[in-house]
């Protein structure tokens, strides 16, 4: 009987010989030919549901995928019983479509189903969604389940992936832990990078395995993409042992991203002078994200005043890296250098530019000098918002160090950046303002009054940051506007007014539904012209980086990112977010900070499009609040898929992406109709 089940198992994962590199996002249907799948995509737009449901059971099967495909942006759950019947649909794409968006429903996906399908499902696309809506939307038990079916080894990635998803949910369990940690020995390069990552993503998958975790780094190669992820769970999993090996890696892993994983890593552990030293060093890496990081680490720790000589023998030698020598003023700061840093950021204030400016704000944090002081204080004047934000910042730094002492010159500062009403300054001081130190002094009323000026959706962001900070607060001034924001036309304001409301009443307080604001319409002949795969071409001042849009899975996004850039808008726009070895960020071509946008949001459209190095995706502050913001990823990042619009890959330029650094600029942005011919 076990001989004949074997074979069944196998029978049934069908012909599972397909390659374990991931397959192509989703096979074009003619959508920009097709006036049917047009009017499915303008139901998805407009979040009907209700005209979505019945063309999940059309006769055509382009319309039904389509259907499916929609519903997955929409998250309608009503559709739940509808996807789960296409999952016998006689059509390969219908099925993977319809497995997708279960993966992307909130809540009511029942395990047992989807796991039912799995065992049955011979297409290895639709096997791979599959897997994936598990490890979205299910429990323990299906967790167990799943991996007691045993996928075959080209599932095998996969099934990593969807354990690390299931973990970031909070699902775990002992199998599942030992499952990844056999794997990361996989002959399979994609099973041991997924198996790592998912170590490395979930501190509780990875606890209890330093030992192994450490064997296995000392037998991979150094140019194995496990090996980043492997030191990123070490990092959270290991000892002082760990931080001389990790040092290794940070001097000689060719793979900066690698080295910028060890930089990070020596952050969380104990570490003695051989890593210290190896930060230091690391100052001068080839790679200005390695440096920085290492610059980062650094700055966090205590000091020597070998290390405090070292240290300031590399800013006196590198006068012009602002970047890198921003955290090492911290760390001056931090270790009783208060003159040097004085000196420098007073510097700075009159010779660098803002943004550089603004990044030596934070090293004035710890310091008690009348003449830091006064420099906080005119940084928190400053018409420049990037100033005056690392300022808010700075402050909220110091008061978490001083406090009691200082309160009422701590809650004047906050609140007179609060009462500004701009959202860079309300999304970092509010948060603060909401200390219950404060309550007394009115912090409620302060930030209730400046709510009252505030409108989507330029201010979107500062207004979530108040409502929250308000329910933090409560009382009468906070339930009032909390209350009242409840009826507010954008989900997102009405969701951070339920959950402020639910702090301040201890009780649970639901956004109800309404027709979202208006979007842009879709100009399909517009679309057309662009043809299904356009080119945006960036020209940058580290050089040319060309991506390949998909028009198909995000029509919308496809249409305002090239109709921005034919415009102009984004030329000499700045890359205002850099996170090393995790995304590049810009587009704010409104304001140039991170806080801009359009005047108007766009819909999120959920693509098939996975966060892998290279992937373009929209910013935003919740679903369906996009504007003209994007981001690159410089690895694997999974854990963003369904919650960003993905929309398109970058094909060339990669090594420029990797050199780009904040404020860093977009000299020009050109589009290439039908796949740039």
């Amino acid at each position: 009987m076990r001989a004949f089940v074997l074979f069944l198992v196998v029978l049934l994962w069908g012909p599972a010989l397909a390659s374990a590199q991931p397959a192509p996002a989703r096979p074009s249907d003619n959508l920009l030919t097709r006036p049917a799948l047009q009017a499915v995509v303008a139901a998805q737009r407009n979040r009907d549901a209700h005209a979505l449901r019945p063309h999940l059971d059309a006769d055509n099967a382009g319309v039904r995928a389509r259907a499916a495909f929609a519903l997955a942006s929409v998250q309608d759950t009503a559709a739940i019983p509808g996807l789960l019947s296409l999952l016998n649909d006689s059509v390969p794409l219908v099925r993977t479509d319809a497995a997708f968006a279960l993966g992307q429903m909130p809540t009511g996906v029942p395990g047992d189903a989807l796991l039912q399908s799995l065992r049955t499902e011979r297409d290895a696309r639709v096997q791979r969604r599959l897997i994936e809506a598990l490890g979205k939307t299910g429990d323990a038990t299906s967790l167990r389940a799943l991996l007691r079916l045993r996928p075959p080894p080209p599932r095998h990635p996969t099934l990593a992936l969807t354990i690390a998803r299931y973990g970031m949910r909070g699902v775990t369990d002992s199998t599942a832990s030992a499952w990844l940690v056999e794997h990361l020995r996989s002959d399979d390069p994609w099973t041991r990078r997924n198996a790592a990552y998912a170590l490395g993503r979930v501190d509780a998958l990875a606890q209890g395995r330093a030992d192994t975790l450490r064997a296995v780094l000392g037998d991979i190669a150094r140019d194995d993409p496990a090996a980043m992820h492997l030191i990123r769970a070490l990092g959270t999993a290991g000892d002082s042992t760990t931080a001389v090996r990790i040092a290794e890696w940070l001097r000689t892993a060719p793979d900066w991203r690698t080295r910028v994983e060890a930089a990070r890593a020596l952050s969380s552990l104990p570490i003695a002078d051989a890593p210290r030293s190896a930060l230091v060093s690391a100052l001068d890496d080839s790679q200005a994200l390695v440096a920085r990081t290492a610059a980062e680490t650094l700055g966090a720790l205590d000091w020597s005043p070998n290390r405090i000589a070292a240290v300031g023998a590399w800013l006196d030698a590198h006068p012009d890296q602002w970047r890198v020598a921003a955290p090492l003023l911290q760390g001056l700061a931090r270790n009783d250098r208060p003159k040097r840093v004085l000196s420098a950021v007073a510097r700075w204030r009159t010779e660098r530019s803002p943004v550089a400016y603004a990044a030596a704000l934070p090293a004035l944090a710890p310091l008690d000098a009348p003449r830091a002081d006064s420099l906080l204080q005119g940084a928190l004047r400053s018409d420049d918002v990037r100033i005056a934000t690392a300022a808010v910042q700075a402050v909220t730094a110091r008061w978490e160090r001083l406090r009691p002492d200082g309160t009422e010159t701590a809650f004047r500062r906050l609140s007179g950046a609060v009462r500004r009403g701009d959202p860079a300054l309300l999304y970092h001081g509010a948060p603060a303002l909401a200390d219950s130190a404060f309550a007394p002094r009115g912090a409620a009323d302060t930030l209730a009054a400046t709510y009252r000026t505030l409108t989507t959706p330029d201010d979107l962001e500062g207004m979530t940051a108040t409502l929250k900070a308000l329910g933090t607060l409560g009382g009468p001034a906070a339930t009032s506007i909390l209350r009242n924001a409840l009826d507010h036309p954008h989900l997102a304001i009405r969701k951070a007014a339920a959950q402020g409301l639910s702090t301040a009443t201890d009780s649970t307080v639901t956004a109800a539904a309404k027709p979202l604001p208006e979007t842009p319409t879709i100009d399909w002949s517009y679309l057309r012209e662009l043809g299904p795969h356009p080119r945006l071409v960036m020209e940058t001042n580290r050089g040319m980086v060309t991506i390949e849009l998909d028009t198909e899975q995000a029509p919308q996004t496809v249409q305002a990112i090239t109709r921005f850039a034919r415009e102009g808008r984004y030329d000499g726009v700045p890359f205002h977010r850099v996170v090393p070895n995790f995304v590049v960020q810009g587009g704010d071509f409104a304001r140039r900070d991170g806080f801009g946008g359009p005047g108007v949001f766009l819909r999120t459209e959920a693509t098939r499009i996975g966060h892998r190095r290279g992937t373009i995706g929209m910013a935003s502050a919740g679903k369906d609040t996009e504007g003209s913001q994007f981001f690159v990823p410089h690895s694997m990042q999974p854990h963003l898929d369904g919650s960003y619009t993905a929309f398109g890959r970058v094909t060339d330029g990669m090594d420029v992406v990797d050199q780009l650094r904040v404020d860093d600029r977009i000299e020009s942005a050109r589009v290439g109709a039908k796949g740039g011919q």
